[in-house]
């Protein structure tokens, strides 16, 4: 008798946890590297939620928030620590307009759920990836974006978005991962837990605050130099002179010392394992072309002081062109 409640509540109890994980989904929109899904849970009706959706939240805000989400993880056989940022530029220009759009069309009992495919940095290659998650508002000015996965790698069935496999863990119940968010930014923190702990991969961001970061933001500007394919001129017969366009993006300061670093580490391996040698013209060296910032340029010279890497310099020069130009020139010599 003992033995048949026990199975009866050991079954009640399963019958239960796959009750809640029960989610139906209606796609908003999905390619081949992302896949945007309105989800509500069902336990035979509509489970009723408290989301404050409908909500109209600026684009802007969102590629911003995005922009500055940044985790840890850990990478190596020495399992050391590097932050990343959670979406590549790409990721955000085709997830922020549908996820705007989604908070907008939502009802209270609907969460926002995607996923989106990537290939991952690597210093010799690139690697398939994924990260999936949700975004929710909870209450009024109160964004919610959690993680299940963080640029994980895919599996080797998953050669698109349609073939996605969603996670079958509960997003808001995840207290521990390899990866974990870094509340790096004054208008977003990790959600805490009833018992006190913060979740890893769950962050909560003050929109008020967001948008009061916006308009008072100065962030350093890299500027990213393309070439537009020259077009024919059909009057002359001729070929027009191929013009460069500079594009501005807005990079946190710490991820874009952590990326140089990384990167002249690299090139000074090989030069020590001889690999590449001065001959070949792959000595690394560093510009100090930040005019604006004599602090950067200071930073710059202990970096490579640390790295053992030359850096040049002028000092007094207010051309950046003609210090880029003449730092080449000496690189040469």
């Amino acid at each position: 008798m003992n033995r048949t409640v026990i199975l009866l509540i050991i079954t009640a109890f399963f019958l239960s946890a796959c009750t809640n994980t029960n989610w139906v989904r209606t796609n908003v929109d999905k390619q081949r590297d992302f896949i945007v899904t309105l989800e509500q849970q069902e336990e035979g009706v509509i489970a009723r939620q408290q989301y404050e959706h409908p909500y109209e939240i600026d684009l802007v805000n969102l590629e911003k928030l995005m922009g500055d989400l940044i985790y840890i993880k850990k990478a190596g056989m020495m399992n050391k620590k590097k932050q990343n940022p959670v979406f590549q530029a790409v990721e955000i220009d085709r997830l922020a307009p549908l996820l705007v759009d989604s908070l907008a069309k939502a009802d209270a009992n609907q969460r926002i759920r995607f996923a989106s495919f990537n290939l991952g940095n690597a210093l010799l290659f690139s690697d398939s990836r994924k990260t999936e998650g949700v975004i929710f508002v909870s209450s009024p000015g109160r964004l919610n974006i959690a993680f299940n996965y963080i640029n994980s790698t895919r599996q080797p069935s998953e050669t698109s978005a349609s073939d996605h496999i969603y996670s079958n863990v509960n997003t808001l119940q995840i207290q521990t991962s390899d990866n974990t968010i870094l509340p790096s930014v004054p208008y977003a923190e990790l959600h805490e837990f009833e018992s006190g702990k913060q979740a890893p991969m769950w962050v909560v961001a003050d929109l008020e605050r967001l948008e009061e970061a916006i308009s008072t933001a100065t962030l350093p500007i890299v500027k990213v130099t393309k070439e537009v394919p020259p077009v024919d001129s059909v009057k002359t017969g001729t070929i027009a002179t191929p013009v460069m366009i500079t594009e501005q993006t807005h990079v946190p300061d710490n991820l874009l010392e952590e990326e140089i670093k990384d990167k002249l580490m690299f090139l000074k391996e090989l030069l020590n394992d001889e690999l590449i040698t001065e001959k070949d013209g792959k000595k690394p060296l560093m510009i100090a072309d930040d005019l604006q910032r004599p602090a950067a340029i200071e930073q710059l010279c202990t970096l490579g002081e640390q790295l053992g890497v030359d850096v040049y310099k002028e000092d007094g020069v207010k051309d950046a062109v003609k210090v880029a130009k003449n730092g080449l020139k000496y690189q040469k010599e």
